[in-house]
């Protein structure tokens, strides 16, 4: 099919939705309720140039009120900020619906990696504190090693004299044995 095959398609499908009727809906959400009208004029499908603006008129005439159940959204959905909630659909029309689904899929995939980065973030502060604790354990390690290692030359040092001490007084002792023998 090709491009105006395709915009040909898109146009049947926006006029299939226009000539539904699609009738109004009252979205609620947590602290303000949004209101949409039937559309007054045929959109087209003709691709327009990105720097034009685009005008699409709506008419406000015939307004009815659609009221959706407010445990329609799931609670998971309400502890998203509110610019990210999921927005109750037109249950009047499909292509409101299928949005809405996937806008839910979206908010519940948006929620769970949200959850994943404060789980991450979490272990990560768990992995900081245990690499500090590790590098306040090293530092006391190495301060103990060389606490270790003065404290073993001190003693060896020790030891020594006291060797050389005890020497002494073997000699001492001997030499005192033979002055008293001699007297």
């Amino acid at each position: 099919m090709g491009s105006a095959g395709k915009d040909q398609a898109g146009h049947e499908s926006v006029q299939n939705v226009v000539s539904a009727g699609v009738e109004l809906c009252k979205l609620k959400n947590k602290n303000y309720t949004r209101t949409f009208a039937p559309i007054g004029h045929m959109i087209t499908t003709r691709r327009l140039p990105s720097d034009k603006p685009v005008h699409i008129s709506l008419s406000l005439d015939d307004l009815t009120e659609l009221n959706i159940p407010d445990d329609f959204i799931p609670n998971v959905y309400l502890q998203l900020d509110q610019r990210l909630q999921p927005l109750q659909p037109c249950l009047n029309s499909k292509e409101s619906i299928l949005v809405f689904q996937q806008h839910c899929r979206i908010a519940e995939q948006y929620h769970k990696v949200q959850k994943e980065i404060a789980l991450l973030q979490e272990r990560k502060k768990q992995l900081i504190a245990e690499l500090d604790q590790d590098e306040k354990d090293q530092l006391n390690a190495t301060h103990l090693t060389q606490e270790y290692q003065q404290l073993s030359e001190e003693n060896h040092s020790l030891t020594s004299c006291h060797l050389q001490c005890r020497e002494q007084l073997e000699k001492l002792q001997v030499l005192l044995q033979q002055q008293q023998g001699s007297s």
